[in-house]
């Protein structure tokens, strides 16, 4: 059976030899023994040197076709190579308590050695023992009852990581032109005021006046549209899109390269890669209308990166012991640990941020108002300064108009104020891209919720549809920036995340 268990369990990293034995082999051992086996019973030998996850389902198949049609490995020739692989003696699998553990394996007669020799597992003992090795523990719905990966749920997965990495394309484009409005825009506006506030400030003729009130003019509409897009901001959205559709791509490629008993649940876990794309594409919208995001909320809320976590669900606790296989790497400490760390984002770190972005959501707005009303300011003074240049100054002209006509350059030295005035809030805006840091403090807040809600959803299912406990701390915890350890985080620092 110690053969069965490598076959059941070949694309794994590691397999149990018996239910009873802290004996562990290595994936390149059952590589090894499976090869050995198959040139022994039916002459198959893969061709692959590099014991890729898909070279072992190949050799599973075909060791399971040469013993169904009576062409597998003697039980001698299996008792040897399982010793073998394990490094135990084939003493220890010629034992009657050894032979008990494994249906396929006991049917053979240890005072017989001639008997032993020519035996060979039926079919019906080889499912049994397939059925009866663990493998609902092992596969958690990836592979089939042989130990072969599910083709069209691993199909499945691969297109909604194709359609990830297209979306990370789409987004990464429109992030480069939406960057280049903003430098256009930036570039448009600030050159247009300064030279309608060098006009305005000569005050040498009408023609002046006029072509300083059309430069305003424009510049305010500019700055209008500048104010109401925030062509910077948009760059960010798009440039956050890319990453973290690229990033789910990736995920889901991983996942497929790893064991899968390491990893979630298979129908947890296309449920979550669905939801996450579907929050995605909600969360940062291609075309600017009518899906746009505010740019101006009233209520400051992070970016929703995945699903939301059901927390009606209670936490399934488990068990205390660390070396109990059932828990799948999960431990009370490290759960503990786990949910420390997500109330500490929770009251810490997110609400840091988003405080972060109201600050600069205020500044802001303030300066989206202020840059276009300074400049439609100075435009209307231009235009009263064309209006009353050529009044000539005689003595029929009433006191009114003299007032005004001396006033006339106190105008224009206002109006090129007020355009010099705009040039600064506009390049602190549109150059300093205050928007883009609000969406980046927003994108940061929204990273640590998705984490902390990926934490509350994972302590909620139950222990073997996790994913190992070893390898999500670990996550968890380089996502963090911080290094795997238990605890994460000591109780005085104020916040938990080292990366932002």
């Amino acid at each position: 059976m110690a053969v069965v268990s490598s076959t059941a369990f070949a694309v794994s990293s590691s397999a149990r030899l018996a239910p009873d034995s802290s004996i562990w082999i290595t994936s390149s051992n059952q590589f090894a023994a499976i090869q050995q086996l198959l040139t022994m019973g039916g002459g198959y030998k893969s061709k692959c040197s590099s014991r890729c996850s898909r070279c072992c389902c190949c050799c599973n198949s075909k060791l399971l076709q040469f013993m169904s049609r009576g062409r597998g490995p003697s039980t001698s020739q299996a008792i040897a190579a399982a010793a073998a692989a394990s490094g135990r003696g084939e003493s220890k699998f010629k034992s009657v308590q050894e032979r008990r553990n494994w249906p396929w394996l006991a049917a053979s007669s240890v005072d017989n050695p001639s008997a032993a020799a020519v035996s060979r597992p039926a079919p019906q003992q080889l499912i049994k023992a397939l059925a009866n090795s663990g493998s609902s523990e092992y596969n958690k719905g990836w592979t089939d009852e042989n130990g072969v990966e599910d083709s069209r749920l691993v199909a499945q997965l691969r297109n909604i990581a194709l359609a990830a990495e297209d979306r990370t394309e789409m987004h990464a484009i429109i992030g480069v032109q939406r960057d280049n409005w903003n430098k256009l825009c930036h570039m448009t506006v600030n050159m247009t005021t300064i030279a309608a506030a060098i006009l305005a400030a000569m005050n040498s003729s009408f023609s002046m006046s006029v072509a300083a009130f059309l430069l305003n003019s424009s510049a305010a509409g500019f700055m209008f549209l500048a104010s109401k897009y925030q062509p910077s901001q948009l760059a960010e959205e798009q440039r956050t899109a890319a990453r973290f559709h690229k990033l789910l791509a990736r995920d889901i490629h991983n996942t497929l390269l790893i064991d899968p008993r390491l990893r979630k649940s298979a129908h947890l876990y296309m449920k979550e890669v669905m939801a996450k794309l579907e929050a995605l594409e909600l969360a940062f919208p291609l075309p600017l209308k009518p899906n746009g995001l505010e740019k101006f909320p009233k209520t400051v809320t992070p970016s929703i990166l995945g699903p939301k976590a059901n927390l009606s669900k209670t936490e399934v606790l488990p068990t205390a012991d660390a070396n109990d296989n059932s828990t799948n790497g999960w431990t009370q400490t490290r759960e503990e640990d786990l949910k420390l760390t997500a109330e500490k984002l929770k009251s810490s770190d997110i609400q840091i941020y988003l405080q972060q972005a109201r600050n600069k959501e205020l500044a802001n707005k303030t300066l989206a108002i202020l840059a276009p009303v300074l400049t439609a300011t100075a435009a209307l003074l231009s235009l009263l300064t064309a209006c009353n240049c050529n009044w000539p100054a005689t003595a029929t002209t009433s006191t009114t108009t003299k007032l005004g006509i001396h006033l006339l350059p106190l105008a224009n030295l206002i109006s090129s104020i007020c355009s010099i005035t705009a040039v600064g809030c506009s390049s602190f805006s549109n150059g300093g891209q205050i928007g883009m840091i609000f969406e980046l403090y927003r994108n940061c807040a929204g990273y640590y919720e998705e984490m902390e809600q990926e934490i509350q959803t994972t302590i909620r299912l139950p222990v073997s549809q996790r994913e190992h406990g070893e390898l999500f701390h670990q996550k968890i915890a380089l996502q963090l920036g911080r290094h795997d350890c238990i605890p994460l985080f000591s109780s005085q620092e104020r916040k938990i995340g080292k990366l932002f």
